[in-house]
């Protein structure tokens, strides 16, 4: 769950930089097939550590779009420390 989290905190915070959020929502370019693929785990194992953090209310994520429903637990999750920021693209 710690990977998931970490990812999507990750990715998340590379788009607000750039403006490609509103608020706490997002749409990803990616699916879950992506992320599970990212991290070398099965879809599976993704959707149901996703579904965790959505039942934890954490998360919220349907189709491409990607909402964070309680930051503070998402960055403990994934044990977060967010890195200086230093402008650069999303990707």
């Amino acid at each position: 769950m710690e990977r998931i989290a970490y990812l999507l905190v990750h990715l998340f915070m590379r788009a607000e930089e750039v403006g490609m959020t509103q608020g706490d929502t997002a749409q990803f370019p990616f699916t879950q097939q992506h992320l599970a693929d990212t991290l070398g785990m099965s879809l599976v194992h993704a959707n149901k550590t996703l579904s965790r953090l959505s039942s934890a209310k954490i998360i919220r994520w349907t189709g491409r779009r990607f909402q964070i429903l309680d930051r503070e637990a998402l960055l403990k999750t994934a044990g977060y420390d967010p890195p200086a920021r230093v402008a650069r693209p999303f990707i």
